[in-house]
């Protein structure tokens, strides 16, 4: 209903992240950003860069699925409908297998916000969906990922090399990715590693061979991406990103502006400021981002019972998590698990240093996924139905806001008779 429904424009960066789509649409690789005459100019955000530039594929690859959509759905958001279609696989995915892996409603099915990014145009659905699939292989012991670098497979898989390119093509696409979703790259070597660790002596050359062969094509990923950059611009990648910034950027947020006469909140690390100050500027920044998180919008204020419990309800999950892998002996997952967790709130305070004050809890997305695979070591846990009631819980209070409340807030009825012609 929010695909189809809502405004035009409602959503994060929608009117550029559009224009990225529309123009990748009889296009097959990235351009230079200093293309001019083609229409690039006006896929330019107000911080002065276009996203067709990003080292993600998915402008390239979804343009063209949205381009069919086009061509019967002029007066319809064509433009949602890729996000859409992946909103539909994650749901196959999960309904197929959470009969065995009730883990997965913790990854899919208790966060608002790992749903609201399906609903509108952003890159930010593909990168979720990749993690997830990575987040998967890693928690399913038969997965492809464990048919693969089991030990008890080393000498029987016939067709090693194609299944490592696979897993490196999926690892590499993450990489091309936000970097906050390298959260799961991170947990998938920690993982790895330690399998390596644990395995016998006389395995462990093959195993390391795979993981060097699966690191090589990711790594081979990722620089292939980089080279395009390297044979644009050479090594002045920095002084063109300036240059475009002068000519697209907003005043508050360009270049030839005073420091003194941008906004406060734009790249605050130029303006000497210092890390603490992102509390000091947005005081609510924690409260906003965990609220972004748990419903569709950024907000401070209103509806404070919901947020009070939903922050109760994921405590209680993620503590009863924790005492059960404590007590299976399986702590130092779980503390590495809380690490990543706590590196990605820091690497979003960071974010907001670095570039501009954005509480958005889109950027917590991949503490859920962790928090899935650790819920996924916690075998025992999902045999207490008072833990599954918990969960469900959470998922049936995350269900009823996202539909009553944050669909109203993002569904203009004046916009819906307009489109229905009422």
């Amino acid at each position: 209903m929010i695909s189809f429904l809502s405004e035009f424009g409602v959503h994060p960066d929608e009117y550029d992240v559009r224009a990225c789509l529309d123009w990748c649409e009889d296009r097959f690789i990235w351009p230079d950003m200093r293309l001019y005459g083609e229409g690039l100019g006006d896929t330019y955000s107000g911080y002065g860069y276009t996203k067709v530039c990003n080292y993600t594929p998915y402008f390239l690859i979804f343009s063209k699925i949205s381009f069919i959509f086009r061509q019967f759905m002029s007066d319809l958001p064509y433009y949602r409908m890729p996000n859409l279609l992946l909103m539909l696989f994650m749901s196959v995915c999960v309904i197929r297998n959470i009969r065995k892996h009730n883990y997965l409603l913790l990854g899919f099915g208790i966060c608002a916000q790992a749903w609201y990014i399906f609903s509108y145009v952003t890159a930010d659905a593909f990168d979720f969906v990749l993690s997830f699939i990575a987040m998967m292989l890693l928690a399913d012991r038969n997965s492809f990922l464990w048919k693969t670098v089991d030990a008890e497979d080393l000498e029987q898989s016939s067709h090693i090399i194609i299944r490592c390119v696979l897993l490196g093509l999926l690892y590499g696409l993450i990489m091309l990715g936000k970097p906050y979703y390298y959260a799961e790259l991170l947990l998938t070597f920690v993982v790895l590693v330690w399998h390596l660790v644990k395995s016998e002596f006389n395995i462990r050359k093959q195993l390391l061979r795979r993981y060097i062969l699966i690191t090589c094509v990711t790594l081979a990923v990722f620089c292939g991406r980089a080279a395009l950059d390297l044979h644009y611009y050479g090594t002045g990648k920095a002084e063109v990103k300036q240059e475009m910034e002068r000519l697209y950027a907003d005043p508050d947020k360009n270049p030839d502006t005073p420091v003194e006469e941008q906004a406060q909140s734009f790249r605050m690390y130029q303006k000497g400021y210092k890390v603490s100050d992102v509390f000091v500027l947005e005081p609510d920044w924690g409260k906003e981002i965990f609220r972004s998180m748990v419903s569709a919008r950024v907000s401070s204020s209103g509806d404070e019972p919901y947020y009070i419990m939903m922050g109760v309800l994921y405590l209680t999950i993620y503590v009863m998590i924790g005492v059960c892998l404590v007590k299976q002996h399986d702590h130092l997952i779980f503390i590495a698990g809380t690490l990543i967790n706590v590196t990605g709130v820091v690497a979003a305070v960071f974010s907001s240093y670095l570039s501009d004050i954005q509480p958005q809890g889109r950027y917590l997305l991949p503490i859920i996924l962790t928090t899935c695979y650790l819920g996924s070591r916690a075998e025992t846990l999902w045999k207490k139905n008072y833990f599954k009631v918990i969960v469900l819980l959470t998922g049936c209070m995350s269900v009823l806001y996202f539909g009553l409340f944050d669909s109203r807030a993002l569904i203009d009825l004046d916009h819906v008779r307009a489109l229905l012609g009422i």
